[in-house]
Protein backbone atom coordinates (compact mmCIF):
# COMPACT_ATOMS: atom_id res chain seq x y z
CA UNK A 1 0.00 0.00 0.00
CA UNK A 2 2.90 2.22 0.78
CA UNK A 3 4.22 1.51 -2.42
CA UNK A 4 1.00 2.43 -4.27
CA UNK A 5 0.67 5.86 -2.14
CA UNK A 6 3.96 6.36 -3.38
CA UNK A 7 2.96 6.49 -6.84
CA UNK A 8 0.31 8.47 -6.43
CA UNK A 9 1.82 11.37 -5.00
CA UNK A 10 1.32 13.59 -8.21
CA UNK A 11 3.44 16.32 -6.20
CA UNK A 12 6.59 14.16 -5.43
CA UNK A 13 7.00 13.42 -9.35
CA UNK A 14 5.61 16.23 -10.72
CA UNK A 15 8.46 18.46 -8.90
CA UNK A 16 10.83 16.01 -9.24
CA UNK A 17 10.99 16.37 -12.72
CA UNK A 18 10.09 20.33 -12.57
CA UNK A 19 13.31 20.51 -10.44
CA UNK A 20 15.32 18.22 -12.68
CA UNK A 21 14.12 20.60 -15.62
CA UNK A 22 14.99 23.75 -13.97
CA UNK A 23 18.47 22.26 -12.80
CA UNK A 24 19.75 20.36 -16.05
CA UNK A 25 18.48 23.08 -17.80
CA UNK A 26 18.21 21.62 -21.43
CA UNK A 27 14.65 19.61 -21.39
CA UNK A 28 13.66 23.33 -19.90
CA UNK A 29 15.19 25.38 -22.25
CA UNK A 30 13.71 23.08 -25.15
CA UNK A 31 10.46 23.42 -23.67
CA UNK A 32 9.96 26.98 -23.55
CA UNK A 33 12.44 28.03 -26.78
CA UNK A 34 11.73 25.02 -29.37
CA UNK A 35 7.69 25.58 -29.70
CA UNK A 36 8.47 29.41 -30.13
CA UNK A 37 11.90 28.99 -32.63
CA UNK A 38 10.21 26.45 -34.94
CA UNK A 39 6.93 27.93 -35.99
CA UNK A 40 8.83 31.57 -36.04
CA UNK A 41 11.37 29.76 -38.50
CA UNK A 42 8.68 28.77 -40.20
CA UNK A 43 6.93 32.41 -40.61
CA UNK A 44 10.19 33.80 -41.43
CA UNK A 45 10.60 31.05 -44.54
CA UNK A 46 6.96 31.31 -45.84
CA UNK A 47 6.71 35.89 -44.94
CA UNK A 48 6.77 36.45 -48.63
CA UNK A 49 3.57 34.21 -50.21
CA UNK A 50 3.15 37.02 -52.72
CA UNK A 51 2.63 35.39 -56.35
CA UNK A 52 6.29 34.96 -57.55
CA UNK A 53 5.94 35.88 -61.08
CA UNK A 54 7.60 32.85 -63.47
CA UNK A 55 10.14 33.33 -66.27
CA UNK A 56 9.31 32.16 -69.95
CA UNK A 57 10.92 32.69 -72.96
CA UNK A 58 8.71 32.97 -76.31
CA UNK A 59 9.37 31.86 -79.71
CA UNK A 60 7.05 33.99 -82.18
CA UNK A 61 7.53 32.75 -85.55
CA UNK A 62 3.83 34.41 -86.39
CA UNK A 63 5.15 38.05 -85.68
CA UNK A 64 1.83 39.30 -86.04
CA UNK A 65 -0.40 42.29 -84.85
CA UNK A 66 -2.51 39.00 -83.16
CA UNK A 67 0.62 36.83 -81.95
CA UNK A 68 2.38 39.79 -80.28
CA UNK A 69 -0.63 41.17 -78.78
CA UNK A 70 -0.43 37.99 -77.01
CA UNK A 71 2.91 38.43 -76.08
CA UNK A 72 2.26 41.45 -74.40
CA UNK A 73 -0.61 40.28 -73.01
CA UNK A 74 1.08 36.89 -71.39
CA UNK A 75 3.91 39.18 -70.25
CA UNK A 76 1.12 41.91 -68.71
CA UNK A 77 -0.01 38.60 -66.28
CA UNK A 78 0.96 38.63 -62.89
CA UNK A 79 2.39 35.00 -63.03
CA UNK A 80 4.20 35.15 -65.89
CA UNK A 81 7.18 37.66 -66.98
CA UNK A 82 8.88 36.96 -70.59
CA UNK A 83 12.60 37.40 -70.32
CA UNK A 84 13.77 36.80 -73.87
CA UNK A 85 12.61 35.88 -77.58
CA UNK A 86 13.74 32.30 -78.06
CA UNK A 87 15.99 31.99 -80.97
CA UNK A 88 14.66 28.43 -82.39
CA UNK A 89 12.78 25.30 -80.36
CA UNK A 90 16.06 23.85 -79.51
CA UNK A 91 16.73 27.07 -77.18
CA UNK A 92 13.59 27.68 -76.15
CA UNK A 93 13.56 24.24 -74.52
CA UNK A 94 17.16 23.99 -73.61
CA UNK A 95 16.29 27.36 -71.44
CA UNK A 96 13.35 24.97 -69.43
CA UNK A 97 16.14 22.66 -69.29
CA UNK A 98 18.71 24.20 -68.13
CA UNK A 99 16.56 26.53 -65.54
CA UNK A 100 17.19 29.27 -67.19
CA UNK A 101 13.48 29.84 -67.41
CA UNK A 102 10.26 28.11 -66.26
CA UNK A 103 8.60 27.86 -69.21
CA UNK A 104 8.90 28.18 -72.93
CA UNK A 105 5.99 29.44 -75.11
CA UNK A 106 5.83 28.89 -78.89
CA UNK A 107 3.48 30.58 -81.26
CA UNK A 108 3.58 28.55 -84.94
CA UNK A 109 3.79 31.00 -87.87
CA UNK A 110 -0.04 30.11 -89.41
CA UNK A 111 -1.02 31.19 -86.03
CA UNK A 112 -2.98 34.41 -87.11
CA UNK A 113 -4.17 33.19 -90.42
CA UNK A 114 -5.79 30.07 -88.56
CA UNK A 115 -7.68 32.61 -86.87
CA UNK A 116 -8.48 34.48 -89.61
CA UNK A 117 -9.93 31.59 -91.54
CA UNK A 118 -12.30 31.15 -88.33
CA UNK A 119 -9.72 27.78 -87.42
CA UNK A 120 -8.06 27.59 -84.43
CA UNK A 121 -5.06 29.20 -83.87
CA UNK A 122 -2.41 26.79 -81.49
CA UNK A 123 -0.13 27.94 -78.77
CA UNK A 124 2.16 25.60 -77.16
CA UNK A 125 3.69 26.03 -73.84
CA UNK A 126 6.76 23.41 -72.01
CA UNK A 127 6.72 24.00 -68.22
CA UNK A 128 8.79 22.67 -65.61
CA UNK A 129 6.58 20.93 -64.05
CA UNK A 130 8.05 18.94 -61.22
CA UNK A 131 7.66 22.11 -59.39
CA UNK A 132 3.58 21.66 -58.96
CA UNK A 133 3.79 25.78 -57.29
CA UNK A 134 5.30 26.56 -61.05
CA UNK A 135 3.00 24.63 -63.22
CA UNK A 136 0.17 26.10 -61.46
CA UNK A 137 1.15 29.69 -62.11
CA UNK A 138 1.99 29.22 -65.80
CA UNK A 139 -0.99 27.46 -66.45
CA UNK A 140 -3.34 30.39 -64.62
CA UNK A 141 -1.50 33.07 -66.50
CA UNK A 142 -1.69 31.28 -70.05
CA UNK A 143 -5.46 30.58 -69.26
CA UNK A 144 -6.26 33.85 -68.08
CA UNK A 145 -4.45 35.24 -71.41
CA UNK A 146 -6.01 32.85 -74.09
CA UNK A 147 -9.99 33.10 -72.66
CA UNK A 148 -9.64 37.00 -73.09
CA UNK A 149 -7.86 36.75 -76.09
CA UNK A 150 -10.39 34.53 -77.23
CA UNK A 151 -13.56 36.78 -76.56
CA UNK A 152 -11.21 39.48 -78.25
CA UNK A 153 -11.02 38.11 -81.32
CA UNK A 154 -14.67 37.06 -81.20
CA UNK A 155 -15.69 40.46 -81.05
CA UNK A 156 -13.28 41.38 -83.52
CA UNK A 157 -14.78 38.77 -86.02
CA UNK A 158 -18.15 37.83 -85.27
CA UNK A 159 -19.99 40.45 -83.52
CA UNK A 160 -18.66 43.54 -84.90
CA UNK A 161 -19.01 42.46 -88.26
CA UNK A 162 -22.99 41.78 -87.26
CA UNK A 163 -23.70 45.21 -86.37
CA UNK A 164 -22.75 44.43 -82.34
CA UNK A 165 -20.49 46.48 -80.93
CA UNK A 166 -19.61 48.33 -77.28
CA UNK A 167 -20.52 46.12 -74.38
CA UNK A 168 -22.84 44.21 -76.07
CA UNK A 169 -20.43 42.40 -78.12
CA UNK A 170 -18.19 41.41 -75.38
CA UNK A 171 -21.37 40.26 -73.41
CA UNK A 172 -22.46 38.57 -76.63
CA UNK A 173 -19.20 36.79 -76.91
CA UNK A 174 -18.69 36.20 -73.61
CA UNK A 175 -22.02 35.94 -72.35
CA UNK A 176 -21.85 34.36 -68.84
CA UNK A 177 -19.68 36.07 -66.17
CA UNK A 178 -18.78 34.67 -62.55
CA UNK A 179 -16.61 35.90 -60.03
CA UNK A 180 -13.69 33.69 -59.22
CA UNK A 181 -12.56 33.44 -55.49
CA UNK A 182 -9.00 31.90 -55.19
CA UNK A 183 -9.26 30.67 -51.43
CA UNK A 184 -6.11 28.54 -51.50
CA UNK A 185 -4.31 28.55 -54.42
CA UNK A 186 -0.38 27.33 -53.78
CA UNK A 187 0.39 30.14 -56.12
CA UNK A 188 -1.56 33.06 -54.66
CA UNK A 189 -1.49 31.86 -50.35
CA UNK A 190 0.54 28.77 -50.21
CA UNK A 191 2.31 30.20 -46.85
CA UNK A 192 -1.34 30.87 -45.31
CA UNK A 193 -2.73 27.32 -46.36
CA UNK A 194 0.69 25.27 -45.35
CA UNK A 195 2.41 27.16 -42.31
CA UNK A 196 -0.72 26.88 -39.73
CA UNK A 197 -0.86 23.09 -40.34
CA UNK A 198 3.03 22.62 -39.61
CA UNK A 199 2.51 24.43 -36.41
CA UNK A 200 -0.14 21.93 -35.45
CA UNK A 201 2.70 18.96 -36.40
CA UNK A 202 5.54 21.26 -33.94
CA UNK A 203 2.89 20.91 -31.29
CA UNK A 204 2.36 17.56 -31.90
CA UNK A 205 5.92 16.51 -31.91
CA UNK A 206 6.90 18.79 -28.90
CA UNK A 207 4.18 16.60 -27.01
CA UNK A 208 5.80 13.37 -27.65
CA UNK A 209 9.28 14.58 -27.43
CA UNK A 210 9.49 16.65 -24.56
CA UNK A 211 8.97 13.83 -22.02
CA UNK A 212 11.18 11.53 -23.78
CA UNK A 213 13.81 13.84 -23.78
CA UNK A 214 13.68 14.87 -19.96
CA UNK A 215 13.63 11.23 -18.67
CA UNK A 216 16.47 10.15 -21.07
CA UNK A 217 18.56 12.85 -19.97
CA UNK A 218 17.71 12.75 -16.34
CA UNK A 219 18.59 8.55 -16.73
CA UNK A 220 22.02 9.65 -18.25
CA UNK A 221 22.90 12.09 -15.77
CA UNK A 222 21.41 10.14 -12.46
CA UNK A 223 22.39 6.41 -12.28
CA UNK A 224 20.22 6.13 -9.17
CA UNK A 225 17.50 7.38 -11.52
CA UNK A 226 18.36 5.32 -14.28
CA UNK A 227 17.80 2.13 -12.38
CA UNK A 228 14.00 3.31 -11.22
CA UNK A 229 10.92 1.54 -12.23
CA UNK A 230 8.54 4.00 -13.31
CA UNK A 231 4.87 3.52 -13.58
CA UNK A 232 2.87 4.39 -16.11
CA UNK A 233 1.08 6.98 -13.61
CA UNK A 234 4.95 8.18 -12.57
CA UNK A 235 5.40 9.41 -16.12
CA UNK A 236 2.08 11.16 -16.24
CA UNK A 237 2.63 13.25 -13.33
CA UNK A 238 6.20 14.03 -14.52
CA UNK A 239 4.02 14.81 -17.97
CA UNK A 240 2.17 17.79 -16.31
CA UNK A 241 5.60 20.19 -16.15
CA UNK A 242 5.92 19.54 -19.88
CA UNK A 243 2.19 20.10 -20.77
CA UNK A 244 1.94 23.37 -18.91
CA UNK A 245 5.10 24.70 -21.05
CA UNK A 246 3.32 23.24 -24.55
CA UNK A 247 0.76 25.50 -22.71
CA UNK A 248 2.92 28.68 -22.80
CA UNK A 249 3.98 27.76 -26.56
CA UNK A 250 0.78 27.42 -27.85
CA UNK A 251 0.09 31.07 -26.32
CA UNK A 252 3.35 32.47 -27.94
CA UNK A 253 2.23 31.42 -31.37
CA UNK A 254 -1.60 32.09 -31.28
CA UNK A 255 -1.55 35.15 -29.82
CA UNK A 256 1.90 36.47 -30.94
CA UNK A 257 3.45 35.16 -34.15
CA UNK A 258 0.35 33.50 -35.34
CA UNK A 259 -1.20 37.47 -35.63
CA UNK A 260 1.96 39.25 -36.15
CA UNK A 261 2.49 37.40 -39.67
CA UNK A 262 -1.25 37.04 -40.47
CA UNK A 263 -1.44 33.42 -40.77
CA UNK A 264 -4.98 32.30 -41.22
CA UNK A 265 -5.83 30.42 -37.65
CA UNK A 266 -9.56 31.20 -36.99
CA UNK A 267 -9.90 31.90 -33.22
CA UNK A 268 -6.97 31.97 -31.08
CA UNK A 269 -8.45 30.36 -27.94
CA UNK A 270 -10.58 27.60 -30.29
CA UNK A 271 -7.37 26.54 -31.86
CA UNK A 272 -5.60 26.13 -28.56
CA UNK A 273 -8.36 24.26 -27.22
CA UNK A 274 -7.45 22.10 -30.41
CA UNK A 275 -3.76 21.62 -30.01
CA UNK A 276 -4.02 21.12 -26.30
CA UNK A 277 -6.34 18.50 -27.01
CA UNK A 278 -4.15 16.73 -29.43
CA UNK A 279 -1.56 16.97 -26.85
CA UNK A 280 -3.19 15.39 -24.16
CA UNK A 281 -4.51 12.91 -26.60
CA UNK A 282 -0.99 12.00 -27.70
CA UNK A 283 0.02 11.80 -23.81
CA UNK A 284 0.07 8.00 -23.91
CA UNK A 285 2.01 7.47 -26.59
CA UNK A 286 4.68 9.96 -25.07
CA UNK A 287 4.88 7.47 -22.02
CA UNK A 288 5.09 4.30 -24.46
CA UNK A 289 8.38 6.62 -25.90
CA UNK A 290 10.04 7.64 -23.20
CA UNK A 291 9.76 4.21 -21.55
CA UNK A 292 12.90 3.44 -23.74
CA UNK A 293 15.17 6.61 -23.55
CA UNK A 294 17.78 5.84 -21.54
CA UNK A 295 19.91 8.97 -22.61
CA UNK A 296 18.78 12.58 -24.25
CA UNK A 297 19.74 11.63 -27.72
CA UNK A 298 17.54 8.46 -28.19
CA UNK A 299 14.68 11.10 -27.89
CA UNK A 300 15.25 12.77 -31.26
CA UNK A 301 16.22 9.94 -32.77
CA UNK A 302 12.53 8.24 -32.16
CA UNK A 303 10.76 11.41 -32.48
CA UNK A 304 12.33 13.66 -35.56
CA UNK A 305 12.42 10.00 -37.35
CA UNK A 306 8.66 10.32 -37.32
CA UNK A 307 7.97 13.75 -38.23
CA UNK A 308 8.33 13.20 -42.19
CA UNK A 309 5.23 10.39 -41.42
CA UNK A 310 3.05 12.17 -39.56
CA UNK A 311 3.11 14.96 -41.66
CA UNK A 312 2.47 13.08 -44.79
CA UNK A 313 -0.22 10.79 -43.25
CA UNK A 314 -1.89 13.83 -41.77
CA UNK A 315 -4.14 13.78 -44.78
CA UNK A 316 -3.61 17.83 -45.08
CA UNK A 317 -1.53 17.98 -47.99
CA UNK A 318 -2.32 14.19 -49.35
CA UNK A 319 -5.63 13.93 -48.62
CA UNK A 320 -6.72 9.68 -47.61
CA UNK A 321 -9.07 9.27 -49.89
CA UNK A 322 -5.85 9.50 -52.57
CA UNK A 323 -3.58 7.22 -50.51
CA UNK A 324 -3.03 3.36 -51.40
CA UNK A 325 -5.66 1.28 -49.54
CA UNK A 326 -3.48 -0.20 -47.90
CA UNK A 327 -2.11 3.02 -45.93
CA UNK A 328 -5.98 4.23 -45.26
CA UNK A 329 -6.40 1.99 -42.25
CA UNK A 330 -3.48 3.16 -40.31
CA UNK A 331 -4.41 6.94 -40.64
CA UNK A 332 -7.22 5.80 -38.55
CA UNK A 333 -5.14 5.34 -35.67
CA UNK A 334 -3.21 8.75 -35.83
CA UNK A 335 -3.82 11.73 -34.26
CA UNK A 336 -2.78 13.78 -36.27
CA UNK A 337 -5.42 12.93 -38.98
CA UNK A 338 -8.92 14.40 -36.99
CA UNK A 339 -6.74 16.91 -35.33
CA UNK A 340 -5.80 18.44 -39.05
CA UNK A 341 -9.25 17.89 -40.18
CA UNK A 342 -10.60 20.04 -37.06
CA UNK A 343 -7.88 22.48 -37.83
CA UNK A 344 -9.27 22.84 -41.42
CA UNK A 345 -12.56 23.88 -39.54
CA UNK A 346 -11.80 25.95 -37.01
CA UNK A 347 -8.96 27.91 -39.15
CA UNK A 348 -11.14 28.65 -42.84
CA UNK A 349 -14.37 27.59 -41.68
CA UNK A 350 -14.90 29.69 -38.98
CA UNK A 351 -15.81 26.74 -36.27
CA UNK A 352 -15.72 26.55 -32.70
CA UNK A 353 -13.91 23.55 -30.84
CA UNK A 354 -17.45 22.42 -29.28
CA UNK A 355 -18.63 22.14 -33.01
CA UNK A 356 -15.35 19.45 -34.18
CA UNK A 357 -17.20 16.82 -31.89
CA UNK A 358 -16.54 13.70 -34.76
CA UNK A 359 -12.65 14.74 -34.88
CA UNK A 360 -12.75 15.13 -30.83
CA UNK A 361 -14.32 11.86 -30.03
CA UNK A 362 -11.82 10.27 -32.41
CA UNK A 363 -8.71 11.62 -30.84
CA UNK A 364 -9.88 10.48 -27.54
CA UNK A 365 -10.73 7.24 -28.96
CA UNK A 366 -7.59 6.87 -29.87
CA UNK A 367 -6.22 8.51 -26.66
CA UNK A 368 -7.85 5.49 -24.89
CA UNK A 369 -6.57 2.94 -26.73
CA UNK A 370 -3.35 4.35 -26.58
CA UNK A 371 -3.52 4.21 -22.70
CA UNK A 372 -3.59 0.54 -22.62
CA UNK A 373 -0.85 -0.08 -25.04
CA UNK A 374 1.18 2.32 -23.08
CA UNK A 375 0.65 0.54 -20.01
CA UNK A 376 1.60 -2.80 -21.35
CA UNK A 377 4.79 -1.14 -22.90
CA UNK A 378 5.87 0.37 -19.88
CA UNK A 379 5.08 -2.53 -17.56
CA UNK A 380 6.33 -4.76 -20.11
CA UNK A 381 8.78 -6.51 -17.46
CA UNK A 382 5.54 -7.61 -15.26
CA UNK A 383 4.65 -9.12 -18.72
CA UNK A 384 7.98 -10.73 -18.83
CA UNK A 385 8.03 -12.09 -15.38
CA UNK A 386 4.48 -13.32 -15.72
CA UNK A 387 5.54 -15.37 -18.96
CA UNK A 388 8.71 -17.14 -17.37
CA UNK A 389 6.33 -17.84 -13.99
Amino acid sequence: MKTLLSHLCFWRHLGDEAKFAVVAFLPLFIGLVLPIVYPLAISLTYANQSVVERTAVILDLDNTEISRGMVRDLDATQGLEIIRPAESMDDGIEAVMSREADAFLFIPEDFSARIKRFEQGSLKAYVYATNMMIYAAVLGAIQETVLAKNVEIAVEQVANPNGITGESAFHAMDPIAYDRHVLYSPTLAYATYITPIMFTLVFHQMGLILLAFGIGFHRERDPEFAKQRLWFVDYFWRYLFYYGLIFLGTLSVYHGICPLFGWRYGDANEMMKLILCLVACNIPMAIAFASFCRDKTTSFQIILGTTLFFFTMSGYVWPVYAMPDFLKPVTEWINIVPASSAFRKIAFKGASFSECTSEIAQMLKIGLISTGIAILIVHRHLLWRWKKA
